[in-house]
C-alpha cells in the first residue's frame, strides 16, 4: 500500500503542473523577440567586416603567406542593400600584412553606426577572430578620427566569446554597464553584442599596455 502522504504530494504535483502557465511557449515568445536586430532604428550606417580564409595565396611562401585571412570591409545605410567598398587588409596569424584602401567613409557626423562582422564560412579559427578583432579597432580608430566612434560591435553568436576573449588580450577588460551616477575611467568604451542577439558584453581600455 503506498504513502499517503507520498499520493497527497503527487496529486499536489500534478496539480501544479496542470495549472502553470505554458513555460516551453513563453521561452519561444521570448526568443521570438530577440532573433533579429532591428538596424534601422537603432543606427544610420553600418559598416561590415567579413574575414575569409586565402589558402595558397602565395605557393611555397617560407613566410607563412600562402594561409592568409583576407578582411573585406564595406559601408552602407541600413535599409539600404547597395554597399560601397571601402578597404580590404590581408592578415597572417592576427598580424595585419597588408591593405589596399578602395575608398573613403562616405558619411560624416553625427551618425549611429554599427560594425558588423561576418565570417564566409560556417567554421572559424583563432585566425579569422584575431583578424576581425584588429579590424575592429583600426575602423575604431578611422571613426573616430571623423569625430564618431562606434555604438555597438556585432559579432556571430559563434565567434563571441573567442572575439571577446581576444579584445580582453589587447588589454580590453570585461565589465557591467556601470550606474548612470558612476564615472567610467576608460579611454574607450565598446559595447559588443551577438548576431542573432542574446549576448552582450562591455569592454574598457585605460590606454595601458597596448
Amino acid at each position: 500500500m503506498r504513502n499517503p502522504l507520498a499520493l497527497l504530494l503527487s496529486g499536489f504535483l500534478v496539480l501544479c503542473f496542470l495549472c502553470s502557465p505554458p513555460l516551453a511557449r513563453c521561452q519561444d515568445e521570448d526568443d521570438q523577440q530577440d532573433t533579429e536586430i532591428d538596424w534601422k532604428a537603432r543606427f544610420t550606417q553600418v559598416v561590415d567586416v567579413k574575414t575569409e580564409h586565402l589558402n595558397n595565396y602565395l605557393k611555397n611562401s617560407k613566410a607563412g603567406f600562402d594561409r592568409l585571412v583576407l578582411a573585406r570591409i564595406s559601408t552602407q545605410p541600413p535599409e539600404d542593400q547597395s554597399s560601397k567598398k571601402y578597404e580590404v587588409i590581408w592578415y597572417r596569424k592576427g598580424e595585419p600584412v597588408g591593405l589596399r584602401r578602395l575608398g573613403e567613409f562616405p558619411f560624416k557626423a553625427p551618425q549611429q553606426v554599427a560594425l558588423r562582422v561576418a565570417h564566409a564560412n560556417s567554421s572559424v579559427d583563432e585566425n579569422e577572430v584575431k583578424a576581425a578583432a584588429n579590424a575592429c579597432l583600426r575602423l575604431f580608430l578611422d571613426l573616430n578620427a571623423k569625430t564618431m566612434s562606434p555604438v555597438a560591435i556585432f559579432v556571430p553568436r559563434r565567434s563571441f566569446n573567442p572575439f571577446v576573449q581576444r579584445m580582453n588580450q589587447m588589454n580590453f577588460y570585461s565589465a557591467e554597464e556601470p550606474p548612470p551616477d558612476t564615472p567610467v575611467y576608460a579611454s574607450i568604451v565598446l559595447s559588443v553584442e551577438s548576431e542573432p542577439p542574446g549576448l552582450k558584453q562591455l569592454l574598457f581600455y585605460s590606454g595601458s599596455g597596448y
